[in-house]
């Protein structure tokens, strides 16, 4: 079931590309919200099982995909721009009171916005949310070091099979099933005047976002958030990013912790169908 495209301006004047996979015709909304560095499309896998059941929308954030991308300079890429991008998407689309689902700083920023609007979402599913503990304070090298990693990560390939070669040799994607690195690869770039393919995301862009990571205060806000929530933790994730989730789960006042066996912090492009299985779940 392939997705459709739309286009939605904001307040702001963003204009945001998002994807809709229909389900029957009085099947109820969920909201997809993707991690930093990766598009709308990569829900795909997980949307088309839950299209059975729901009408699935997920929305590329700003500076991803074919949503605009404002410079990476002054407050662009502060976490709140994301938080406020999400409640005006849904404020467009009419969607209030649906079901919510987040990967890693797009799990923040639906965690945060729940806290701040508690009409908006009905329970929330939480893939290991960046989160900084309280009394936690995070180590600045290691975020620099992604900030600077993403900065200079290769952005231009000759071709399609060029890209889908280089990254099935990087051991971030080495779990993913040749399906969900096919839909990075076609739909995370675009040809260049020359033919050759560049990532959509620029560099910059996601250096900015990560060197951001800090900028909202989301652990503060997590006991206000009423709704169920289940939180999701891969089993090989590192181990911070596990502890994270575990204390993130725990400090919701209606919170669960879940691990998805053979899976790592990217869960909802290594094992789709496991991911599908636990939100449908959680729901019913």
């Amino acid at each position: 079931m392939p997705p459709t495209d739309h286009y939605l301006g904001l307040p702001s004047g963003l204009r945001t590309h998002y994807l809709k996979w229909s389900g029957r015709d009085d099947a109820p909304a969920i909201v997809l919200n993707h991690a930093t560095g990766f598009l709308a499309h990569q829900w795909g896998p997980v949307a088309e099982r839950l299209a059975g059941d729901y009408t699935a929308y997920a929305a590329d954030a700003r500076g991803h995909g074919d949503t605009d991308k404002p410079p990476p300079e002054g407050d662009n890429y502060h976490w709140s721009r994301f938080v406020e991008d999400l409640r005006a998407l849904l404020d467009g689309l009419g969607l209030t009171g649906v079901p919510f689902v987040g990967h890693s700083a797009g799990a923040a920023s639906g965690l945060y916005l729940a806290a701040e609007r508690p009409d908006y979402f009905t329970r929330l599913v939480a893939i290991e949310p960046i989160v900084m503990p309280g009394g936690f304070h995070p180590d600045e090298s290691r975020r620099n070091e992604m900030s600077e990693g993403a900065r200079r990560r290769r952005a231009v390939f000759d071709s399609a099979a060029d890209a889908f070669e280089h990254y099935r040799s990087r051991s971030l994607f080495e779990r993913w099933p040749d399906e969900a690195l096919r839909l990075y690869v076609e739909h995370g770039t675009f040809q260049r005047e020359d033919g050759r393919l560049q990532l959509k995301c620029p560099g910059e862009i996601e250096g900015e976002i990560f060197a951001n990571s800090a900028s909202l205060n989301i652990w503060e806000v997590l006991p206000r958030i009423k709704a169920p929530v289940l939180v999701i933790r891969g089993e090989h994730t590192e181990d911070f990013l596990g502890t994270v989730a575990e204390s993130v789960a725990a400090r919701l006042p209606n919170g669960r912790l879940e691990t998805i066996p053979g899976a790592g912090h990217l869960a909802p492009m290594e094992r789709p169908e496991a991911v599908a299985g636990l939100i449908l779940d959680f729901l019913a």
